[in-house]
């Protein structure tokens, strides 16, 4: 008898939770595969999107697949990466210095899509001034701020 009631109870809890199909996410918690598309065919685009690709796999959070059918999201954009040259000369009656050298900016605009075509996040990113590199900083913020929705939303907060 106490195990009939045991199953009657689960089946009953289970009645209330709502259960999605399989690789159906209707909310930014319910994503647990993502297939990252292309990031543009702009200079550093492919880089930006292997980066974000490595961020996401090593982080453990969440399984990045191959296939968009195999994905319960897909996160696309647009980066690119850019450079530029600079130089500065400082003299006086006693020192003479200069410098230069190249620096690289970073962008991308990123969206979170669910297999019904919803955006279920959004963000946009560029590099610190002072990171290893332009397309790997840009990379970290946006799995940085990607994990943060995530979090959010499961906490329940606004």
């Amino acid at each position: 008898m106490p195990y009939r009631f045991a199953v009657a109870l689960l089946c009953a809890s289970f009645a209330t939770v709502p259960l999605l199909a399989e690789g159906e996410a209707k909310r930014l918690q319910d994503v647990k595969t993502i297939f990252v598309g292309s990031f543009g065919d702009g200079p550093g685009g492919e880089l930006i999107r292997s980066k974000v690709v490595s961020y996401l796999v090593k982080s453990k959070r969440i399984d990045v697949v191959e296939s968009v059918d195999s994905a319960d999201a897909i996160l696309t954009g647009a980066g690119e990466l850019s450079k530029s040259e600079y130089y500065s000369a400082n003299a006086n009656s006693t020192n003479a210095n200069a410098s230069g050298g190249t620096r690289y900016h970073a962008t991308a605009g990123v969206r979170l899509i669910n297999k019904e075509k919803k955006i279920l996040w959004a963000d946009e990113a560029s590099n610190g001034m002072f990171y290893r590199s332009a397309s790997s900083s840009v990379a970290d913020k946006i799995v940085k701020a990607l994990f943060k929705a995530i979090d959010k939303e499961t906490k329940g907060k606004p």
